[in-house]
């Protein structure tokens, strides 16, 4: 559940994206769907999980979902300094939810 929230919320942002501040109509209801969508996931992996080790680790896989989506789908580059950032990231949500 985790995983298909996070992937639905890293897709509603790339979605964001090509919305262009909601100025174009159907980019900006596929984000809203996803949003939704990552929502209920959430809410259901909270349920079984817990809040902190649900929203936590679901933090995490959303940032590497974005951040590869934003590098295939937009061209964004990635630095040295934002993988490394990204890996922090993931450190620190394997730490919260494992540690």
């Amino acid at each position: 559940m985790v995983i298909a929230a996070s992937v639905s919320f890293g897709v509603g942002g790339a979605f964001m994206k090509a919305s262009d501040g909601f100025s174009r109509w159907l980019p900006s209801i596929c984000l809203l769907v996803m949003f939704v969508i990552g929502a209920v996931f959430l809410t259901l992996a909270v349920r079984s999980m817990g809040l902190s080790a649900a929203y936590v680790l679901g933090l995490g896989i959303e940032v590497l979902v974005s951040v590869g989506l934003g590098h295939y789908f937009y061209g964004e580059q990635l630095t040295v300094a934002q993988v490394v950032g990204a890996m922090l990231i993931v450190a620190g949500v394997a730490a919260v939810r494992f540690g």
